[in-house]
C-alpha cells in the first residue's frame, strides 16, 4: 500500500511538473518597411525592451504629424495628433497585442512613412515521463 501511494504521488508530481513546464514568450520582428514618401529614411522604430518600442520621426515637414498603429486590416488601434517643432519620439508598450501584423504609420503633411512588424508568440513545451 505504501509502495502504490510513492508510485501516485510521484506520477502526480510528474504531472505537475510538465504541465507547468510552458513557457510562452512574445517577440517582435521589424519586417518590412514601406515608405512612400521620396525623401530619406526619417522614421526610426526600435524595441527597446520585449515588445516596447521607442518610435522616433526626425525633421518634420509640418506642424503636427498624425501617428497611427494599424493591424493586418487596416484598423486603427492607435492614433495620436501631435504638434512637433522638428521631431517626434515616443515609447509604446505594445504587449497587449495578440499575434500578428502590424504598422506604425506617421503622416507629416503630404509624406506618410510605414514600417510593419510581426508580434509572434513562442512557446517551448518540456516533456518529462516516470518510468
Amino acid at each position: 500500500m505504501k509502495t502504490k501511494n510513492t508510485i501516485l504521488t510521484a506520477a502526480l508530481i510528474g504531472l505537475l511538473f510538465s504541465g507547468s513546464a510552458f513557457n510562452s514568450n512574445a517577440q517582435a520582428n521589424v519586417t518590412t518597411s514601406d515608405k512612400t514618401a521620396s525623401t530619406e529614411n526619417k522614421l526610426s522604430i526600435l524595441e527597446v525592451k520585449p515588445m516596447q518600442f521607442r518610435v522616433s520621426y526626425n525633421k518634420v515637414a509640418s506642424n503636427t504629424v498624425l501617428v497611427r498603429i494599424l493591424d493586418t486590416d487596416k484598423n486603427i488601434l492607435f492614433s495620436e495628433n501631435k504638434k512637433a517643432d522638428s521631431n517626434y519620439l515616443k515609447y509604446f508598450d505594445l504587449s497587449t497585442l495578440l499575434d500578428g501584423t502590424y504598422t506604425f504609420e506617421i503622416l507629416d503633411g503630404k509624406e506618410k512613412f510605414s514600417q510593419s512588424f510581426d508580434i509572434l508568440t513562442k512557446t517551448s513545451r518540456v516533456v518529462s515521463s516516470i518510468n
